[in-house]
């Protein structure tokens, strides 16, 4: 469907569009025919001020009617390639420059998500996202994106590149542990936390990246996701919709193609889904690099571009000098620019950083004049966020399994046991994900392999706190399992012994010696890394070899996503599995906490772990066809656990899964519609957004679901309540879908009582005749329990 929904409103425009050829889609083709073939939508709308913006975006249009044409394409125009680590200018990962004409100090910006990024030092090393989504928190998801914010402002940076709100759809993807799992819902949630985290603390949300970068590296400039408008809506746009409500400053643009449209240049996603139907009020972005045209990219919605030079090096720009000279010859018209430095300007006003902000100071070198962001407060965050992300896949609780209860003998196993023996640092980009396989002189000089990209010295060795490439951060401290467990066990005079090696008969003589054996196992990938599922280090024949002389075996999985764990879960010795995400800086200390029984365990999975691999929708990287790869989502709505649930395939683990030491007791479901509800249906919802997010009907409290958890014990814990609902046939979702959770925290012996809300957009779907959200009517399902597959409770309720 073509959309020109702005096209006749604006007849300005029209001379540029025509005078190429239109109307029509302006974005060059790839080849012909293009299939699928992306929507267009023209001309880019101009910010309104919806949501609360509208103070701060009167100061940016003031502010911009000073500026010449000159100075406002600086705006929208990084200041070049950022300087390489260890050179003394390292500073932003990109840059706008300064106007001191008018008192303009610039506008610094960089990763990641996890920390103070790009090799800078004096920052904490936070838990990634999918750590972060895995503790099901809101609160705690807060926190974390304060503290982070709270770090950068001391540092001068004035944006944080991001959260990442990527679905986690292929399994091997390289990035999925930057983003928050493979369910919309969930993603929509942690984004809208992260953002409210970031710019409490005074600093600029750029939520990542718009649109359908779901994890591949390889090719990732030039392959198309492809997919339906129903998926389209109720899958990938969903989690921006939600961060939007939290006003974002910014939304970066991806790699990719997507309906073999560039995601960063693609009309329909910028100017109508993000600027029109979602009434996004910031910037847009591009990714670093990520830019393949100019006049395309800004008449398709394109607002800044980074780092404002082209990926083939050189100072060469498709904004700065030729952004002026398209504005001069007419090719975009002055108004387009204008709203763009707006645009940009108006989040710098909003959130108070053009009076008294830091100045920028990225000193790393200790004997100069360093800014250290670290923090108490934000160690104890960091350490919280690990412990309640840690999932407990499996136990046995009594004398074997979880918690321990002073162990004559602990014994652990394998590299990522210890510490890495190239320091703590080494998470940087490379193929090679196993050291093993990438020489030493490979690893210092650089070496191509298959992908251009220099591998890092110690990839994938010790402990492993986070994945690799931009989303990595770098850590003052590491805390290894190996030494936390050592200070806990000398409390019970405990013998702890280990083996870091990957040597099998050394693993099987010391797991004799032991009442308890803990092999600790790893997978990698990161930004550029793509992996396969299985564990690094030789990891399953380590379990079993363990396994084989410990009648006691408690695996620790420290993973960037799912792995195939078939060849020892089952095993008979292994009495309890401890998935420990990515534990950042303190995930010594975090996995003691669950270990011992200082924390409870409530982390759950935020994905599914499948029992064959080829059981996800993308089980491997799509490398066909050439040049242009086409990743296509035929499984449509029905991903990760929809899609198992919907094809009858039973997964080892379920999204959503995760135990506790203690059991808790659901019951009193009532589920109570709102008085005017069928009234408030009867109105068709607006497609142009009135507010951030969307028609802000969509929000509306639509239904009320109560019910109560009773804690039987044996300690207090905390319990996360999720309810999964089941649309009308109407709808086309095969499956119940997750529309509400809450951590619940309950004393041992007590009963507490939960309230979910469902809005109107939970209890609707994507009408792709309609083109908008659409309520239907009949009977809906609500099932309310502690997994994804494990409902405890069931009712309905009817429009």
């Amino acid at each position: 469907m073509v959309s020109l929904r702005f096209l006749a409103q604006l007849v300005g425009v029209l001379t540029v569009v025509y005078a190429q050829g239109g109307p029509k889609n302006i974005e060059p083709d790839l080849y012909y025919p293009r299939q699928p073939d992306s929507p267009y939508s023209y001309p880019s709308p101009n910010a309104t001020g919806n949501g609360g913006w509208d103070v701060a975006m009167a100061k940016a249009q003031r502010f911009v009617d000073r500026l010449t044409l000159e100075e406002k394409v600086t705006i929208c125009t990084g200041n070049g390639f950022p300087p390489e680590p260890g050179v003394s200018d390292h500073t932003c990962q990109g840059n706008i420059n300064s106007i001191p004409r008018v008192n303009f100090t610039g506008l610094c910006y960089a990763d990641s998500d996890t920390g103070i990024g790009n090799a800078h030092s004096y920052g904490t090393g936070f838990p990634p996202g999918v750590t972060a989504a895995s503790t099901w928190n809101r609160e705690l998801i807060r926190a974390r994106g304060f503290a982070i914010a709270e770090e950068f402002k001391v540092k001068g940076i004035h944006s944080v590149l991001g959260p990442v709100l990527a679905l986690g759809r292929t399994v091997g993807g390289g990035t999925n542990f930057e983003g928050f799992g493979a369910d919309p819902y969930l993603i929509g949630v942690a984004g809208y936390e992260t953002v409210h985290g970031h710019q409490g603390a005074g600093v600029q949300a750029e939520v990542k990246q718009y649109l359908a970068y779901d994890g591949q590296q390889y090719n990732r400039t030039y392959y198309s996701s492809n997919m339906d408008s129903k998926t389209l809506h109720e899958i990938l746009v969903w989690p921006y919709a939600e961060a939007l409500r939290a006003n974002p400053a910014c939304v970066m643009t991806s790699y990719p193609y997507v309906n073999n449209s560039q995601a960063s240049q693609n009309s329909y996603l910028i100017n109508d889904i993000l600027k029109t139907h979602l009434g996004f009020q910031g910037y847009t972005q591009s990714d670093w690099f990520a830019l393949k045209s100019g006049v395309a990219a800004i008449l398709g919605g394109m607002d800044q571009d980074m780092p404002g030079v082209a990926a083939n090096g050189g100072n060469w720009s498709y904004f700065g000098s030729n952004y002026t000279a398209a504005v001069h010859n007419g090719s975009v018209p002055e108004w387009r620019l204008t709203d763009a430095a707006v645009r940009i300007l108006t989040p710098y006003l909003f959130l108070g950083q053009d009076r008294g902000y830091p100045k920028v100071n990225l000193v790393d070198d200790p004997r100069l004049a360093i800014s250290d962001a670290q923090r108490q407060r934000h160690r104890t965050v960091a350490q919280e966020i690990a412990a309640a992300g840690t999932v407990l896949l499996k136990n046995t609780p009594g004398k074997m399994g979880l918690p321990l209860r002073k162990p004559t003998t602990i014994a652990l196993f394998g590299p990522a046991a210890g510490q890495n023996p190239y320091g703590p640092n080494q998470y940087g980009y490379g193929i090679g994900a196993d050291p093993y396989e990438v020489t030493l002189a490979e690893a210092y000089n650089g070496s191509e392999l298959n992908s251009g990209i220099e591998l890092t010295i110690g990839i994938a060795q010790g402990t492993l706190a986070g994945g690799g490439g931009s989303g990595s951060t770098f850590y003052p401290r590491l805390v290894d399992p190996i030494s936390a467990i050592q200070q806990r066990a000398a409390e019970d005079l405990t013998l702890v012994d280990w083996s870091t090696s990957t040597n099998l008969a050394v693993a099987a003589a010391v797991a004799k010696r032991a009442t308890v054996c803990t092999p600790v196992v790893s997978s990698f990938s990161g930004e550029s890394t793509d992996r396969n599922l299985t564990l690094l280090h030789n990891g399953d024949e380590l379990i079993r070899a363990v396994a084989d002389n410990c009648d006691n075996t408690i695996p620790i999985v420290q993973s960037v996503g799912p792995v195939n764990m078939e060849a020892w879960v089952e095993h008979p010795n292994v009495t309890a599995i401890v998935w420990a995400n990515l534990g950042g800086q303190e995930l010594g200390p975090a996995l003691v906490d669950i270990l011992y029984g200082n924390v409870n365990p409530s982390g759950r999975l935020v994905y599914t772990i499948a029992r064959n691999t080829s059981d996800y929708a993308q089980a491997y990287i799509v490398k066909e066809p050439q040049p242009y790869p086409q990743i296509n989502y035929t499984e449509g709505v029905s991903v990760d656990y929809r899609g198992f649930e919907k094809d009858d395939k039973t997964p080892r683990f379920w999204f959503g899964h995760g135990l506790s030491y203690s059991n808790f007791t659901y019951s009193d479901l009532e589920v109570n519609k709102q008085a005017d509800l069928d009234e408030a249906i009867s109105t068709p919802l607006k497609y142009v957004a009135d507010a951030p997010g969307g028609d802000s009907r969509m929000y509306d409290v639509a239904v009320v679901v109560s019910f109560s958890i009773h804690n039987d014990g044996p300690y207090d814990g905390t319990e996360i309540a999720q309810l999964y609902l089941q649309l009308p046939e109407e709808a086309e979702n095969p499956t119940k879908i997750l529309r509400g959770f809450d951590n619940v925290q309950i004393r041992d012996g007590e009963t507490q009582n939960v309230y979910l809300y469902l809005t109107r957009k939970d209890i609707s779907y994507w009408n792709t005749v309609l083109q908008n959200w659409v309520t239907p009517r009949g009977e809906f399902g609500v099932h309310v329990g502690a997994s994804s597959n494990d409902i405890r409770l069931t009712g309905t309720f009817i429009l």
